[in-house]
């Protein structure tokens, strides 16, 4: 089945950027007008969002916000061919903060949300760094999709650490590494979640990146995607610290959540709003 993904969607990946918008033009037409995929899911998260916006200002955010998911899923197909050149001329970053921290000779945990496009910033990162790139990525159930995910997501030399994995870690033990992690989805234990106010609701988060990069001295980045224009995005790295273990206990996490609303109100239509980012309420 992995061979039979493959036979289809490379070939349509080697299709230039441009004709490829043209197939996300139409997932939209199909997801927004015929199946009105998770509009209202999509709705409710901005009302509950941006409490205090119109209702038309909420319906031009939602109808973007579905033309950008669309083109994620169009670009993260291109990363099966797309060339190292072409890759770093449309996502651009301050990748010398990584530089700072190597010749320092220090681990960094860089820590990112579900904003367009976090899979070409994953790679782009492991082009532009001296440092082992490995991201935490949670395993599809569909074994051959996994494995067409792996191997766009590791064309540029990155690890992956599957979350299911127990000793997954110890392939970084002796390297100099970042360790990238998507940290604003659902916990899967709700018991050992940090509850921090995020976009007006009181939210869960993972402990796990502050808990790890504190054990372990890692200095801790935050890095936020903006959409330039269509198909090009810049990659903004913020140090927030050089050794976890030095700041106070949860001070990162509260960071992180602010980083990420800042994000949100500068550039609402690059999240991910389609998951039920607000289903669980603290006991």
């Amino acid at each position: 089945m992995y061979y039979l993904l493959l036979a289809i969607f490379y070939p349509l990946s080697l299709l230039p950027l441009r004709v490829l918008y043209l197939l996300s033009d139409g997932m939209f037409i199909i997801a927004y007008y015929l199946l009105g995929y998770r509009k209202a899911l999509v709705y409710d998260n901005l009302q509950q969002a941006f409490p205090n916006k119109s209702r038309k200002e909420l319906l031009t955010i939602r109808k973007q916000f579905f033309r950008n998911f669309c083109d994620q899923w169009i670009e993260t197909l291109k990363l099966l061919s797309i060339s190292e050149k072409e890759l770093n001329k449309r996502i651009t970053g301050n990748w010398e903060v990584f530089d700072h921290l190597f010749d320092k000779g220090k681990n960094a945990y860089a820590l990112l949300g579900h904003t367009f496009n976090w899979e070409w910033a994953n790679v782009a990162c492991q082009y532009n760094v001296r440092q082992h790139f490995a991201g935490f990525y949670m395993p599809i159930d569909n074994t051959a999709f996994d494995r067409l995910m792996i191997k766009a997501r590791t064309r540029s030399g990155a690890w992956l650490i599957s979350m299911k994995a127990k000793k997954a870690m110890q392939r970084l033990e002796g390297e100099r590494y970042i360790v990238g992690l998507v940290a604003d989805q659902n916990p899967s234990a709700l018991q050992h979640a940090v509850w921090l106010q995020f976009m007006n609701s009181e939210t869960a988060f993972f402990g796990g990146p502050e808990k790890l990069a504190r054990r372990v001295k890692a200095a801790v980045v935050f890095a936020g995607i903006k959409k330039i224009k269509r198909g090009y995005y810049n990659v903004h790295l913020h140090l927030l610290t050089e050794d976890a273990s030095q700041t106070e206990n949860g001070s990162v996490m509260r960071h992180y959540v602010q980083f990420m609303e800042h994000q949100l109100h500068e550039q609402p239509t690059n999240w991910l709003w389609t998951h039920r980012r607000w289903k669980y309420k603290r006991n």
